[in-house]
Protein backbone atom coordinates (compact mmCIF):
# COMPACT_ATOMS: atom_id res chain seq x y z
CA UNK A 1 0.00 0.00 0.00
CA UNK A 2 2.63 2.25 1.14
CA UNK A 3 4.55 1.60 -2.26
CA UNK A 4 1.26 2.56 -4.46
CA UNK A 5 0.90 5.72 -2.44
CA UNK A 6 4.59 6.71 -3.27
CA UNK A 7 4.35 5.84 -7.14
CA UNK A 8 1.21 8.14 -6.72
CA UNK A 9 2.94 10.94 -5.41
CA UNK A 10 6.05 10.64 -7.88
CA UNK A 11 3.42 11.00 -10.77
CA UNK A 12 2.34 13.93 -9.02
CA UNK A 13 5.73 15.40 -8.74
CA UNK A 14 6.51 14.67 -11.92
CA UNK A 15 3.33 16.20 -13.47
CA UNK A 16 3.42 19.36 -11.47
CA UNK A 17 7.55 19.90 -12.25
CA UNK A 18 6.81 19.22 -16.15
CA UNK A 19 3.82 21.82 -16.17
CA UNK A 20 5.81 24.55 -14.18
CA UNK A 21 8.74 24.05 -16.45
CA UNK A 22 7.41 23.87 -19.67
CA UNK A 23 3.87 25.44 -19.96
CA UNK A 24 1.74 25.21 -22.81
CA UNK A 25 2.26 28.02 -24.78
CA UNK A 26 0.01 30.84 -24.96
CA UNK A 27 -1.41 31.42 -28.42
CA UNK A 28 -0.74 34.05 -30.79
CA UNK A 29 -3.60 36.30 -31.20
CA UNK A 30 -5.17 36.54 -34.07
CA UNK A 31 -4.61 39.59 -37.22
CA UNK A 32 -7.19 41.77 -36.87
CA UNK A 33 -9.21 41.69 -40.61
CA UNK A 34 -7.97 44.68 -42.64
CA UNK A 35 -10.83 46.94 -43.74
CA UNK A 36 -10.99 47.01 -47.62
CA UNK A 37 -12.31 50.66 -48.34
CA UNK A 38 -14.62 51.60 -51.26
CA UNK A 39 -15.14 54.60 -53.64
CA UNK A 40 -17.11 56.85 -51.83
CA UNK A 41 -16.17 55.09 -48.34
CA UNK A 42 -15.27 57.91 -45.72
CA UNK A 43 -11.77 57.35 -44.31
CA UNK A 44 -10.85 58.40 -41.10
CA UNK A 45 -7.57 57.25 -39.39
CA UNK A 46 -5.21 58.36 -36.95
CA UNK A 47 -6.52 62.56 -37.63
CA UNK A 48 -6.56 62.16 -41.30
CA UNK A 49 -10.17 62.19 -42.60
CA UNK A 50 -11.32 62.40 -46.26
CA UNK A 51 -13.15 60.90 -49.02
CA UNK A 52 -12.07 57.54 -51.02
CA UNK A 53 -12.20 58.36 -54.70
CA UNK A 54 -9.75 55.75 -55.87
CA UNK A 55 -8.43 52.13 -54.19
CA UNK A 56 -5.72 49.56 -54.99
CA UNK A 57 -7.43 45.96 -55.55
CA UNK A 58 -8.38 44.63 -51.92
CA UNK A 59 -9.58 48.52 -51.11
CA UNK A 60 -6.21 49.08 -48.59
CA UNK A 61 -4.80 51.53 -50.16
CA UNK A 62 -5.55 54.39 -52.36
CA UNK A 63 -6.17 57.72 -52.41
CA UNK A 64 -8.99 60.27 -50.25
CA UNK A 65 -10.22 63.62 -51.16
CA UNK A 66 -10.54 66.26 -48.53
CA UNK A 67 -13.82 66.99 -46.70
CA UNK A 68 -13.79 70.60 -47.61
CA UNK A 69 -12.35 72.92 -50.19
CA UNK A 70 -11.31 76.95 -49.34
CA UNK A 71 -14.13 79.09 -48.34
CA UNK A 72 -13.22 80.96 -51.46
CA UNK A 73 -11.49 80.52 -54.70
CA UNK A 74 -7.18 81.11 -55.10
CA UNK A 75 -4.56 81.69 -57.00
CA UNK A 76 -1.81 78.76 -57.46
CA UNK A 77 0.75 81.46 -57.19
CA UNK A 78 1.21 85.56 -57.04
CA UNK A 79 4.34 85.33 -58.98
CA UNK A 80 5.44 84.45 -62.32
CA UNK A 81 8.58 82.37 -61.78
CA UNK A 82 9.70 78.65 -63.31
CA UNK A 83 8.60 76.78 -60.05
CA UNK A 84 9.52 72.88 -61.70
CA UNK A 85 6.86 71.52 -60.50
CA UNK A 86 6.01 69.67 -63.21
CA UNK A 87 5.00 66.50 -62.87
CA UNK A 88 2.09 65.10 -64.63
CA UNK A 89 1.42 62.18 -62.24
CA UNK A 90 2.74 63.23 -58.51
CA UNK A 91 1.06 66.16 -56.87
CA UNK A 92 2.58 65.07 -53.59
CA UNK A 93 6.18 65.89 -55.77
CA UNK A 94 4.52 68.77 -56.71
CA UNK A 95 3.68 70.04 -53.76
CA UNK A 96 7.07 69.32 -51.92
CA UNK A 97 8.67 71.62 -54.48
CA UNK A 98 6.26 74.47 -53.78
CA UNK A 99 6.13 73.90 -50.09
CA UNK A 100 10.22 74.02 -50.26
CA UNK A 101 9.93 77.86 -51.58
CA UNK A 102 11.23 80.65 -49.16
CA UNK A 103 8.03 82.90 -49.70
CA UNK A 104 5.35 80.16 -49.92
CA UNK A 105 3.12 81.67 -47.31
CA UNK A 106 2.59 84.41 -49.18
CA UNK A 107 3.07 83.55 -53.23
CA UNK A 108 1.16 80.68 -53.11
CA UNK A 109 -2.20 81.04 -51.42
CA UNK A 110 -3.54 77.55 -52.85
CA UNK A 111 -0.92 75.76 -51.76
CA UNK A 112 -0.48 77.44 -48.43
CA UNK A 113 -4.22 76.40 -47.51
CA UNK A 114 -3.52 73.16 -48.47
CA UNK A 115 -0.20 72.93 -46.15
CA UNK A 116 -2.35 74.29 -43.80
CA UNK A 117 -4.52 71.02 -43.60
CA UNK A 118 -1.57 69.08 -42.28
CA UNK A 119 1.33 66.01 -42.90
CA UNK A 120 0.38 64.52 -46.17
CA UNK A 121 -2.16 66.54 -47.90
CA UNK A 122 -1.44 67.67 -50.99
CA UNK A 123 -2.91 69.73 -54.52
CA UNK A 124 -3.35 66.48 -56.87
CA UNK A 125 -1.08 66.45 -59.98
CA UNK A 126 -3.07 66.97 -63.50
CA UNK A 127 -3.95 63.12 -63.73
CA UNK A 128 -4.56 62.76 -60.48
CA UNK A 129 -7.19 65.62 -60.81
CA UNK A 130 -8.63 64.59 -63.83
CA UNK A 131 -9.47 60.81 -61.67
CA UNK A 132 -10.87 62.47 -58.82
CA UNK A 133 -13.16 65.00 -60.81
CA UNK A 134 -14.56 61.84 -62.99
CA UNK A 135 -15.23 60.06 -59.91
CA UNK A 136 -16.45 63.19 -58.48
CA UNK A 137 -19.20 63.31 -60.73
CA UNK A 138 -20.50 59.71 -60.00
CA UNK A 139 -23.52 59.37 -58.30
CA UNK A 140 -21.51 57.17 -55.78
CA UNK A 141 -19.41 60.01 -54.79
CA UNK A 142 -22.21 62.48 -54.73
CA UNK A 143 -24.14 61.08 -52.50
CA UNK A 144 -21.19 59.92 -49.56
CA UNK A 145 -20.59 63.67 -49.47
CA UNK A 146 -24.07 64.20 -48.82
CA UNK A 147 -24.07 61.75 -46.68
CA UNK A 148 -20.77 63.11 -44.60
CA UNK A 149 -21.72 66.69 -45.14
CA UNK A 150 -18.65 67.24 -46.99
CA UNK A 151 -18.39 70.35 -49.67
CA UNK A 152 -20.14 69.12 -52.90
CA UNK A 153 -17.53 69.74 -55.74
CA UNK A 154 -18.39 72.58 -57.83
CA UNK A 155 -20.27 72.08 -61.03
CA UNK A 156 -19.38 75.56 -62.27
CA UNK A 157 -15.45 76.08 -62.22
CA UNK A 158 -12.27 74.67 -62.63
CA UNK A 159 -9.98 73.26 -60.37
CA UNK A 160 -6.16 73.55 -59.95
CA UNK A 161 -4.02 71.06 -60.34
CA UNK A 162 -0.30 71.20 -58.84
CA UNK A 163 0.59 70.87 -62.37
CA UNK A 164 2.54 73.86 -63.65
CA UNK A 165 2.91 74.27 -67.33
CA UNK A 166 5.55 77.12 -67.44
CA UNK A 167 6.35 80.67 -66.05
CA UNK A 168 2.33 81.62 -66.89
CA UNK A 169 0.30 78.78 -66.87
CA UNK A 170 -0.81 76.00 -64.96
CA UNK A 171 -3.38 72.67 -65.79
CA UNK A 172 -6.65 72.88 -64.30
CA UNK A 173 -9.30 70.47 -64.70
CA UNK A 174 -13.39 70.60 -64.67
CA UNK A 175 -15.92 67.80 -62.93
CA UNK A 176 -16.55 65.41 -64.82
CA UNK A 177 -14.56 66.27 -67.76
CA UNK A 178 -11.66 64.11 -69.07
CA UNK A 179 -9.94 67.61 -70.46
CA UNK A 180 -7.57 69.56 -69.20
CA UNK A 181 -6.68 73.24 -70.10
CA UNK A 182 -4.50 75.81 -69.08
CA UNK A 183 -5.16 79.07 -67.60
CA UNK A 184 -3.11 82.05 -66.13
CA UNK A 185 -1.59 81.24 -62.29
CA UNK A 186 -2.38 84.29 -60.97
CA UNK A 187 -6.40 83.54 -61.93
CA UNK A 188 -8.38 82.42 -59.04
CA UNK A 189 -10.06 78.95 -58.96
CA UNK A 190 -11.78 75.68 -57.47
CA UNK A 191 -8.77 73.50 -55.32
CA UNK A 192 -9.63 70.39 -53.70
CA UNK A 193 -6.09 68.59 -51.52
CA UNK A 194 -6.10 64.53 -51.43
CA UNK A 195 -3.98 62.63 -49.69
CA UNK A 196 -3.05 58.64 -49.80
CA UNK A 197 -3.73 56.08 -47.68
Amino acid sequence: MRQFIFLIGALLCITSCKSDNNPDPIPEPEPEPTQGYKVGDLYDSNGVKGLVFKVNEDGTSGLIASMYEPESMLAWATELIVTKATSLDSGEKNCATIFALPNMESHYPAFAWCKSLGEGWYIPSIRELKELLMVGYSATFSQAIEQHNATPLSANGKYLSSTEMDQFWVYLAELGSNEQSANYKQYIYNVRAIHAF
